[in-house]
């Protein structure tokens, strides 16, 4: 059986998400910080997969608000139930938040001015700032294509987005751009590597974790408990840039029906989990290894129900109102477009 064989088998698009959902749980529920960089690699996933779906689907549609409406409607109304729920949760324990907290429910600025009750939403702003400038890019991708170019150009935006961060407090997807254009990049250079070199790019991963868990200086980057020598998400889109030949084969596996949910679910399980985890926290001093596993198992059960009962209805929902604003853009362009009586 060959790599490309054993890779299929066990790692598919869904099933990849999982994983990395599943590090970013295990790092709210450990010492160990592996979560941020999980949600690097899961940047660039958005890169390439925003990319391939703008590409083929929504830059066939005359009006940009298409795809700004769907994006935002995938992300936001799942994410809205789950705040909802969380807020609810904290009251029912005692600890209600102020009504400030409902300035989280706009999403945008998040990142910057908290009020996140799910706990993860800082990187659901960072990705709905990606959606909002992702056409902007795409335009002057195809004008200056070249890579010099570009390769600037990222330099100079992830500056200063640095620069918004430690001097002004002002976050934005800016200094993660690198992540993102790892995904646009295999998109466009429609990058085909083999199982054989997605491996290598996991031992060469695997190796250098090896490495950073051996070396005390460097301890900082893999727990909680010490603090970083230097800056941490710098190091961390360094550390996952590892997996890029992983990332380019993974997007380009058939995963069919199962694995497309798998790859949805990752998103609820996402979203959910920390509350729980508070929730447990507050209600149960113990933290040995049997509430850690029924933690998991509550945060299992709670995102399956939420997956099957509200985040596929939203689903539905939102390809409803889509429909119904893609119709609404037809009927306007029909009546622009006919001759006058």
């Amino acid at each position: 059986m060959g790599v490309d064989s054993v890779l299929r088998g066990f790692l598919k698009p869904g099933a990849f998400r999982v994983i990395l959902a599943g590090l970013v749980v295990l790092s709210h529920m450990s010492r160990f910080d592996i979560g941020r960089p999980a949600v690097f690699v899961f940047f660039a996933l958005s890169g390439y997969w925003i990319s391939r779906m703008y590409e083929e689907k929504y830059r066939n549609y005359a009006s940009v608000s298409v795809f700004y409406l769907s994006r935002f409607l995938r992300i936001w109304l799942s994410f809205a139930a789950a705040f909802a729920l969380a807020v609810a949760a904290y009251a029912a324990i005692g600890d209600p938040p102020g009504l400030d907290i409902l300035w989280g429910l706009l999403l945008f600025g998040i990142a910057t001015f908290g009020h996140d009750p799910v706990g993860t939403a800082w990187s659901l702003d960072l990705e709905m700032q990606f959606y909002l400038v992702f056409p902007v890019l795409w335009i002057a991708l195809a004008r200056w294509p070249r890579p010099t170019l570009v390769i600037s150009a990222v330099s100079i935006l992830t500056a200063l987005g640095w620069y918004l961060s430690k001097s002004l407090d002002i976050k934005t997807m800016l200094p993660f751009l690198p992540s993102f254009f790892i995904g646009i990049a295999i998109y466009r250079l429609d990058w085909r590597p083999s199982g054989r070199v997605a491996f290598a790019g996991c031992v060469a991963f695997a190796l250098v974790s090896i490495l950073l868990w051996a070396t005390p200086y460097f301890h900082a980057f893999l727990l909680k408990t010490e603090t970083n020598p230097f800056e941490g998400d710098l190091f961390g889109q360094v550390w996952i840039a590892l997996l890029i030949p992983f990332i380019a084969w993974n997007v380009h596996q058939k995963g069919g029906d199962f694995d497309r949910h798998l790859g949805n679910y990752s998103y609820v399980l996402y979203i959910v989990h920390v509350p729980i985890t508070i929730v447990a926290g507050t209600l149960f001093a113990d933290e040995g290894l049997v509430f850690k596993l029924g933690e998991l198992a509550a945060m299992i059960i709670v995102s399956t129900v939420f997956y099957l009962l509200i985040d596929r209805r939203a689903e539905r929902l939102r390809v409803r109102w889509l429909k119904g604003h893609i119709a609404g853009l037809t009927a306007r362009n029909t009546l622009k477009e006919a001759p006058p009586p």
